[in-house]
C-alpha cells in the first residue's frame, strides 16, 4: 500500500486540472468572444442607424414628403425651375412669331429686344409662381403620389407608377402643371401669347432630375438590400452589443471599447457621406446636370441621416465618457473626487440654508425684498429664458446641430440655477420662516 500511494498521487494531479487554470481559460475565451462582438457591433450599429433612416423614408409616405419638401423652398431649386419653365414657354417661338406678325417689316430689328424683354418679364413671373405657397402645396402633392414609384425605381421594380417619374433610368419629378399657373398669372396681367399652354411638348416641360441613371445604379444596391432586410440589421446590432457586454469579463472596459468603436465608425460614415457628395456632384456634372441642384438635392435628402449619425456620435461620446469616469484612471478618479466634493459642498450649503433660514429671514429689508421679488417673478424668469433660447434658434442665420445643442445645454443650466435660487428663496422667505401661531385654548 505504501509503495503504490506515492505513484497514485501524481496520476491524480495530471488528470484533474487546477481550478485557477479553468478560470483563466474561461476568461480568455470570454475575452476573445467579447472582442469579436465589440467589432461586429461597432460596425453594425452605425449601419443600423442608416438602415433605420432608409426604412422610415421608404415605409412612411409622410416622412418622405417631409424629406422632399424643402426642395421646393430652396433658392437654387426655385431659380432652376424658373429658368426651365421660361425656356419651356419660349421653346416653341410663339412670342417671336407673334411679335414679328404684329410689327411692320421695317421694325423687324427690334423683334429680338422685345422678345428678350418679354423673356425677362416671364422669368420674374415664374419666380413668383415657384416662390408661392401654392407651388409648395403642388410639390408636396406630387411627391406624395410619386413616393411608391420612387421606391419601385430604387428597388428595381417595373410598374405603371415608374413610368411617371422614370426618364432614361433616372428619377425625374415633373412639375409641368406649374406652367399653367404661370400662364394664368400672365393672363391676369394681359399677356396671353402662351395660350394654350398644351402646345408645349412634354420634352420641353419642367422637371427636376432627383437622381441620374448612374447614381441610381450606384446606390440602388444598398437601398434594395436594406429594404429587404428591414429591421433585421438594427435588431442584430443591438443583440450583439448586449451579448458582448454581458459575457465580457470586464464590462466597463467592454462598454468603453464599444462606444469608442461605434464613434469611430460613425465618424467614418460621416466622412464617407462627404466624399459621397463629391462623387454625386461629379456624376451629375458628367451627365450635364446642374451641380447646384444636385448639391441641394443631396443635402436635403440626407439631412435627417446626418442628424441621426450626429446624435449617435454624441451618445457614444457620452457613453465612453461615463465608462471612463467609472474606471481607475488617475484623471477619472480626480473627476469623481471633484464631483463628490461639489456634491458635498451643495449638501453643506443646503443644510446651512435650512438651519439659518429663520435668522436670514429676519435679516435686512433689502434681503427680504430680493427674496420676495424672486419668488414673485420666478415664472417670468423661466419664460424669459425659454424665449431668449427660442429667439436664438429662430433668428440664427446658420444654425447647426452643435449650436442647437449648446443652446439647449445653456437653457438647461439656466433653468437649473433658477430652481436652486427658488429653493433658497423659499427657505429664507419670511413667510416660510415665521412659525404659524398656535390657536388659543379657552
Amino acid at each position: 500500500m505504501s509503495d503504490t500511494e506515492p505513484q497514485d498521487a501524481p496520476q491524480a494531479t495530471n488528470v484533474v486540472e487546477p481550478p485557477a487554470g479553468r478560470v483563466l481559460r474561461a476568461h480568455r475565451t470570454r475575452g476573445v468572444i467579447a472582442w469579436i462582438l465589440v467589432v461586429l457591433a461597432s460596425l453594425l450599429i452605425p449601419i443600423a442607424v442608416m438602415a433605420g433612416w432608409v426604412i422610415r423614408t421608404v415605409t412612411d409616405t409622410n416622412q418622405y414628403v417631409a424629406t422632399m419638401a424643402p426642395l421646393a423652398r430652396n433658392e437654387v431649386i426655385i431659380n432652376h425651375l424658373a429658368n426651365k419653365a421660361t425656356d419651356a414657354l419660349f421653346s416653341t417661338h410663339i412670342v417671336q412669331d407673334k411679335v414679328t406678325a404684329a410689327l411692320p417689316p421695317k421694325a423687324k430689328p427690334i423683334v429680338t429686344p422685345i422678345v428678350n424683354t418679354v423673356h425677362d418679364y416671364v422669368h420674374n413671373v415664374a419666380l413668383e409662381v415657384f416662390e408661392s405657397p401654392k407651388f409648395g402645396q403642388l410639390w408636396d402633392t406630387l411627391n406624395r403620389h410619386s413616393h411608391q414609384a420612387v421606391v419601385d425605381v430604387l428597388t428595381g421594380k417595373q410598374s405603371a407608377l415608374t413610368q411617371r417619374i422614370e426618364q432614361g433610368g433616372a428619377i425625374v419629378l415633373k412639375v409641368t402643371p406649374a406652367l399653367n399657373m404661370i400662364a394664368d398669372k400672365l393672363n391676369a396681367r394681359g399677356i396671353t401669347v402662351f395660350n394654350p399652354v398644351n402646345t408645349i411638348t412634354n420634352e420641353s416641360g419642367v422637371y427636376i432630375t432627383v437622381v441620374s441613371k448612374a447614381q441610381v445604379s450606384k446606390f440602388s444596391g444598398f437601398f434594395n438590400l436594406v429594404v429587404k432586410l428591414r429591421w433585421i440589421i438594427p435588431a442584430v446590432a443591438l443583440v450583439l452589443a448586449a451579448i458582448g457586454i454581458a459575457i465580457a469579463v470586464n464590462r466597463r472596459k467592454t462598454l468603453l471599447r464599444m462606444a469608442i468603436g461605434v464613434g469611430l465608425v460613425t465618424l467614418l460614415f460621416l466622412a464617407a457621406l462627404s466624399l459621397g457628395r463629391v462623387t454625386f456632384l461629379n456624376t451629375a456634372s458628367s451627365h450635364h446636370l446642374d451641380t447646384g441642384v444636385a448639391a441641394a438635392v443631396w443635402d436635403t435628402l440626407l439631412r435627417f441621416l446626418k442628424t441621426s449619425l450626429r446624435w449617435t456620435l454624441l451618445a457614444t461620446l457620452l457613453a465612453a465618457f461615463a465608462a471612463w469616469v467609472a474606471g481607475p484612471a488617475r484623471y477619472a478618479v480626480w473627476v469623481r473626487s471633484k464631483c463628490a466634493k461639489g456634491g458635498h459642498w451643495v449638501a453643506v450649503q443646503a443644510r446651512q440654508l435650512r438651519s439659518g433660514a429663520e435668522s436670514t429671514a429676519t435679516g435686512s429689508p433689502r434681503t427680504r425684498r430680493t427674496v420676495e421679488w424672486i419668488l414673485e417673478h420666478m415664472a417670468g424668469l423661466r419664460i424669459v429664458g425659454v424665449i431668449v433660447a427660442a429667439l436664438f434658434v429662430v433668428f440664427s442665420s446658420n444654425l447647426t446641430f452643435w449650436s442647437f445643442l449648446v443652446i439647449v445645454i445653456v437653457l438647461a443650466v439656466y433653468l437649473g440655477l433658477l430652481q436652486l435660487v427658488a429653493v433658497w428663496a423659499r427657505r429664507v422667505s419670511p413667510s416660510a420662516a415665521t412659525p404659524t401661531p398656535a390657536p388659543h385654548s379657552s
